[in-house]
């Protein structure tokens, strides 16, 4: 009995790593069209832009909290309303 349930714990830990593998492909994959024109229009890159994504998605700071950490960032809140007019 005992080595069922090791197996069963087994196969839902593959399950589980596979679904986070592929989560974070397509959270590190994030490319809206024209996101590399709208990076360059406010002279952002990549690694800026992915900050400025964590700050965004982070569940555990308020909004207050996150206007604050995007002030912070370079052309941060510009960038974010561009990005909002290209996908809207």
């Amino acid at each position: 009995m005992d080595n069922k349930w090791k197996k069963r714990a087994a196969q839902a830990q593959k399950e589980t790593d596979a679904e986070l593998a592929q989560e974070i492909g397509e959270l590190s994959s994030f490319n809206p069209p024209g996101l590399n024109e709208l990076l360059a229009e406010y002279n952002m890159d990549k690694k800026e832009f992915s900050q400025l994504i964590k700050i965004v998605k982070d569940h555990t700071k308020s909004n207050n909290d996150k206007v604050k950490a995007i002030g912070n960032i370079q052309n941060g809140a510009e960038i974010l309303i561009g990005l909002l007019g290209k996908l809207l």
